[in-house]
């Protein structure tokens, strides 16, 4: 596999798409600093999925996108595409599913908002996928395939995981580092799955246990609620006859009330006809009164409407007179305007005529004002920029004097700080003392240390007390340990042996005499599980016993006949009974047992031979039905056996199939029981065995523990008061030691503070004196400097009077220049002016004539219509005063007859006023006698809906209930008597709370819970199956990644060795595993590697110690013998080169081209040896900043070019 190109487009500074192709085996990228070179490199790890932006020397992902420069807008994607070929070759190919052909294009792009996307041949994928791709192969962000700039050093100072990976990756270990990952995510989540199932399996067992309680209550619930329903009943017929009661009652009243509401009825009748009757008349004399007052009002509207006519008509008359007359005024102003109007217009042309061809003489006059300005104004400018140019140079001079000036005022300020540094240095000289004294106090401290040190050394025996004291406290330690533990475990088998023997020992109770409380004698019998001991024979057949007994494990055991035969009816509370066998002979146990063996006895040989009846198969207890029961220990199937003489017997076999005078049934038709009670029984009692033996032993090493305890004890006590006394001795040795130190110390740093202060002092002296020799040389440069700057500006004086002389003449022709083109064109400007306001006039003028005709012809023709309209008013006006004269007198003689039909109507509502109020009364008398005659019906209802409520509630109780003949019941005989059930109501009610929320649903949630309990057993088991094939598939992936490991730290061992002898011409590397003490031996192979190198001539091997191209020979040594071990499909270097001399390039140059023919090599380089192995240059240029470009030379083309040598 081989890097076919690379594409770049607006990453980093190369914003244009670039693409690099890469056709030989070694390629070299040069050009010069800051062009972008790295850029290239960071853009190969970029694309392989390198996630952190500060690797990328970023400080965010979008970094990475060309931000823009001056004059090209900044990119808003940056995107990098490798193209690899033959990539499905079979030795170093690509084994992956997205590699489907033999290129595969890789291609990674990033959004402003950081997102980035990832292709593999057109794709979209994860980065998880690129990461998958390349695993094995050597390439990675992070891998030794890319070295950056600067990494090559780093490499031989990495840390020991990192130099570990480096070889993993070698090794191709990292895709079963990865599937080993999944493996054991996989394991966690299958643990995680194990955990919730039991959990929830616990949590089931919780629910069921509670539900078996729940259960109970509800059962207890129902039988109150049963209870309080029956008093229930009794109080509802208790309240329909008191309902019953209240119901008559209020029927008698309602009859009452009935004949009272009759009287009033008739009394509120009469007063109604006669209101009606006064009403009527009452209305007659309104509508008269009404009639007569609308005539009156119309009679008034007439005469209103007559006035009104008359008063128009004389008011039209003197409006028409006004109008004449303002008509013949408005003539005779229009014949006046006319007049003058003409007149001015006359006037306005006379005038036009005179100053037109003025007006173009002036127009003339200020065009030739305004070229002779025009040219004194650009012989103006250009005298001025002459002036300017002379200006820039005077000013440049002054401002070079003055920062000359500045300059050795600065160097005189100087001189002054100088003189108060050096008075400065003077003072400290002569405050410096003699050392001599502090020297001998210092010698003295020195040998007064010695001689602590060795009264130190005379008390060595502390050491060796202190080593017996720690071995002796470890030992107690380790016993205390060892008892507690020990005691611990005693507790605990203790423990377990106490309840075994109480399962495995139980007794059975005994009863003498039969209890008159059946139930409670019930609860006291024994179970058959507590008391069923199989015999050594028993033990066997365990399995199909089990499945047998599994049914009657809870039935109880007793030995009286009259109790067993109390209660063998249906057993109470699910509880079946068995009865132990007795030794009286005159009991029906004897009786059947005999006939069983006689049933027995009619059976063929060959099969009476095998069987056995099951109380021998139990030492206790043996009950009635194990002396009619027989185990066949035969392996026939006894399918084809008469059971019609099995009357009273049944024959178990082996296999389940339960014989009897009923045919032949396998037990498992009665259901699965699941018990294992007889295998349980025989692992207690083997288990108690192996404790009593564990328990004795455990208390003999316990006794010997403590006793050896104790004396070590003793030993500790005695070795610590010895202890104490030699620590006491060399603490206070100690403390003198570590004063006399600190003294020293302080002492010695004080000698050495005064020893730098007096080299500072001679260093400080010798600076200012060569400062003062620079201060006096620029000083007098700058006075040299100074003169010839006041002899150029001298210079300038006659230059700068000459153009400002020059300035002034031109200045005084503009300004007589802008005076005559001002007085002219203030002149047109006038003339302009009067001519506009003529021409103005003049349209006026003409405008107001043209009106003044228009309103005289108007006004003529309005005052003949108004004449006209003014003679037709005349001819209304007499017939208009009659008809307003008639109408007023009818209007009156009609408000006469209104008022007179208003009396009248008035007398008539007073009349109908006082039956209103008379009725209004009666109606109240009315409505009280009928509302209580209502009260008295509703209560009569609410009695009759309450006996059918209690009705409809008594049914729902009894469905025979019959209210109609329980009312019957009630009429014949009024006076019964009822008891109130209330307060035993309330005492049910009570108990029933003490119960407590009741779950009557808990049967049926029991049922489900039962059902989800039973398969998780299953399930948990699968469970761990899963677990323990995911344990070994971790086991078998460790197991190859070791063996690869190995084999490739051996392989890149030997080829480190041998290259690194190769380069330093001698010498020797390796890589080891370090010692790691938190790792197990089975695990020491995963520690971390350390890098030994040792060059030629030299005995420490440190890293450190080496120089910069010695590590960098070092590192290409380790990433050459890795890329020999497993060649990457390319290999970028990034000026590796740096650090080496000349004949170090060499030998670099030289690996490269050993390796060449195996990897592609694209490295950086500004080394021209290393330039010159290079089959292709790749120029990296910056024609525009900020924008980098590509340049191509292929070497071996460009030699045909080159001229011959001769």
């Amino acid at each position: 596999m081989r890097l076919k190109s690379l594409k770049l487009a607006g990453f980093k500074s190369f914003a244009n798409p670039t693409t690099f192709t890469f056709k030989h085996d070694i390629t070299a990228i040069v050009g010069p600093n800051g062009c972008g070179k790295s850029n290239v490199i960071d853009a190969i790890r970029w694309v392989l999925g390198e996630t952190s932006a500060k690797q990328l020397r970023g400080g965010a992902m979008s970094d990475v996108i060309f931000a823009g420069v001056e004059g090209r807008a900044a990119k808003s994607l940056a995107s990098v595409e490798l193209i690899f070929e033959h990539t499905q070759d079979e030795t170093h190919g690509i084994r992956h599913e997205l590699n489907l052909y033999q290129e595969l294009s890789l291609r990674r792009q990033v959004t402003k908002d950081g997102k980035s996307d990832y292709f593999i041949n057109g794709q979209r994928v994860r980065r998880r996928d690129v990461v998958d791709v390349f695993l094995g192969t050597g390439l990675g962000a992070r891998s030794y395939a890319v070295i950056e700039q600067g990494m090559i050093g780093r490499i031989v100072e990495s840390s020991p995981m990192q130099l570990r990976e480096f070889i993993e990756e070698g090794a191709g270990v990292s895709r079963y580092q990865v599937r080993r990952a999944d493996t054991e995510k996989k394991l966690a989540e299958t643990r995680d799955n194990l955990e919730r199932l039991s959990d929830l399996q616990g949590e089931l067992k919780k629910q069921q246990k509670t539900l078996i309680r729940q259960a109970e209550s509800a059962k207890q619930y129902q039988a109150l609620n049963d209870e309080l329903q029956a008093l229930h009943r009794d109080d509802l017929v208790r309240r329909l006859f008191e309902a019953w009661q209240y119901h008559e009652l209020k029927k008698g009243e309602h009859g009452k009330s009935s004949d009272e509401l009759a009287k009033l009825e008739m009394e509120v009748t009469r007063v109604r006809r006669e209101l009606d009757t006064l009403s009527a008349r009452v209305a007659e004399g309104q509508w008269l009164k009404d009639e007569a007052r609308d005539k009156y009002h119309n009679a008034q509207m007439a005469e209103q409407t007559a006035q009104h006519n008359f008063y128009t008509v004389n008011s039209e008359l003197a409006q028409s007179d006004e109008k004449i007359n303002r008509l013949t005024a408005q003539h005779q102003e229009a014949l006046a305007n006319i007049e003058h109007a003409t007149a001015e217009l006359a006037e306005i042309d006379s005038q036009l005529a005179t100053i037109t061809p003025d007006t173009m003489a002036l127009e003339q006059a200020l065009t030739d004002a305004k070229q002779v300005l025009a040219d004194a104004q650009e012989a103006w400018q250009k005298q001025r920029d002459e002036l300017s140019v002379i200006t820039q140079d005077k000013n440049n001079l002054d401002n070079r004097k003055k920062l000359a000036e500045s300059q050795i005022a600065r160097l005189k300020d100087a001189e002054q700080k100088w003189q108060k540094r050096s008075d400065a240095l003077d003072a400290e000289q002569a405050g410096f003392v003699d050392a001599q004294q502090d020297q001998a106090e210092q010698k003295s401290y020195q040998e007064q240390i010695a001689n602590l040190k060795l009264k130190l050394d005379n008390l060595s025996d502390h050491d060796e007390l202190k080593s017996r004291y720690d071995t002796l406290s470890e030992t107690v330690k380790t016993l205390q340990a060892s008892t507690q533990a020990q005691e611990k475990r005693h507790a605990v088998l203790m423990g377990e042996y106490d309840i075994l023997h109480k399962l495995v020992h139980t007794p059975i109770a005994q009863q003498n005499s039969a209890s008159s409380d059946d139930q409670a004698d019930l609860q006291s019998l024994p179970s058959l599980e507590h008391g069923l001991m199989p015999s050594s024979t028993g033990h066997q057949y365990a399995k199909v016993l089990d499945q047998f007994l599994g049914f009657w494990l809870d039935a109880k055991v007793t030995a009286q006949l009259n109790m067993a035969t109390a209660l063998t009816t249906p057993a109470k509370d699910g509880v079946n009974l068995l009865l132990k066998s007795g030794k009286k002979s005159d009991t029906a146990i004897t009786t059947s047992a005999i006939a069983a063996s006689d049933a027995i006895a009619k059976l063929p040989k060959q099969i009476g031979e095998q069987l056995i009846r099951l109380d021998q198969l139990f030492s206790t207890p043996t009950l009635e039905i194990f002396g009619r029961t027989f185990l066949y220990t035969g392996d026939d199937a006894l399918d084809e056996m008469d059971t019609s003489a099995l009357i009273g017997v049944m024959i178990l076999t082996k296999a389940g199939w339960l014989i009897g005078s009923f045919g032949m049934v396998h037990i498992s038709r009665f259901g699965e029981t699941g018990s294992q009670f007889l295998a349980q029984k025989q692992a207690h009692i083997e288990r108690l065995a192996v404790l009593e033996e564990e328990l004795n032993t455990l208390e003999d090493a316990l006794s010997a523990d403590q006793k050896q305890l104790k004396n070590q004890l003793n030993l500790l006590e005695q070795t610590k008061v010895e202890l104490e006394e030699v620590i006491a001795q060399k603490t206070a040795t100690t403390a003198q030691l570590h004063s006399a130190e600190k003294a020293l110390t302080a002492l010695t740093a004080k000698l050495d503070a005064d020893k730098i202060r007096r080299d500072n002092h001679a260093k400080n002296r010798q600076a200012l004196d060569e400062e003062k020799q620079d201060r006096q040389k620029e000083l007098d440069e700058l006075t040299v400097q100074l003169d010839e700057y006041h002899t150029k500006l001298g210079e300038f004086a006659p230059r700068f009077e000459m153009a400002n002389q020059a300035m002034t003449v031109l200045t005084a022709r503009i300004d007589e220049a802008n005076g005559l083109v001002k007085t002219k064109n203030e002149t047109y400007q006038a003339m302009q002016l009067k001519f506009g306001t003529l021409s103005q006039s003049k349209t006026h003028a003409e405008r107001l004539l043209d009106m003044a005709k228009n309103s005289a012809t108007q006004t003529i023709a309005d005052i003949e219509v108004t004449k006209k309209h003014q003679e037709n008013l005349q001819e209304k006006l007499p017939k208009l005063e009659e008809a307003f004269k008639a109408a007023k007198m009818t209007s009156h003689e009609l408000k006469i007859s209104s008022d007179e039909y208003e009396a009248a109507a008035k007398a008539l509502q007073i009349a109908q006023t006082k039956l209103q109020d008379e009725l209004t009364e009666a109606h109240g008398k009315f409505a009280t006698a009928q509302a209580q005659s209502a009260q008295i019906s509703a209560d009569a209802a609410v009695g009759e809906s309450r006996m059918q409520d209690l009705g409809d509630e008594l049914l729902r109780f009894d469905e025979a209930f019959n209210l109609p003949a329980t009312l019957a019941e009630f009429r014949a005989n009024p006076n019964q008597q009822f008891i109130d059930h209330s307060q035993k109501r309330e005492d049910i009610k009570a108990q029933i709370a003490k119960l407590g929320a009741v779950n009557l649903a808990a049967a049926a949630e029991l049922a489900e819970i039962e059902a989800r309990v039973s398969p998780t057993d299953e399930q948990i088991q699968d469970i761990t199956d899963s677990m323990k094939k995911l344990e070994d598939a971790i086991k078998a992936i460790d197991e190859k990644t070791k063996s690869l490991f190995l084999t490739a730290l051996n392989a890149v061992n030997k080829e480190l060795n041998a290259l690194f002898s190769k380069v330093f011409g001698g010498g020797q590397a390796s890589l080891s595993l370090m010692e790691d003490e938190t790792l197990s031996k089975a695990d020491k192979w995963r520690a971390g590697l350390v890098l030994m190198a040792q060059p030629k001539g030299k005995k420490n091997s440190r890293l450190a110690v080496l120089s910069g191209g010695e590590k960098t020979l070092t590192a290409l040594s380790l990433i050459f013998a890795i890329f020999k071990q497993h060649p990457a499909p390319f290999c970028v270097l990034d000026e590796v080169d740096a650090p080496l001399d000349d004949a170090n390039v060499g030998r670099f140059t030289g690996l490269i081209h050993e390796l060449a023919d195996d990897v592609q090599f694209i490295f950086i380089s500004h080394n021209k040896l290393a330039m010159q192995i290079a089959d292709e240059l790749k120029g990296i240029t910056m024609p525009t900043a900020g924008i980098s470009s590509l340049v191509t030379v292929n070497l071996e083309e460009a030699e045909q070019y080159l001229e011959p040598t001769a």
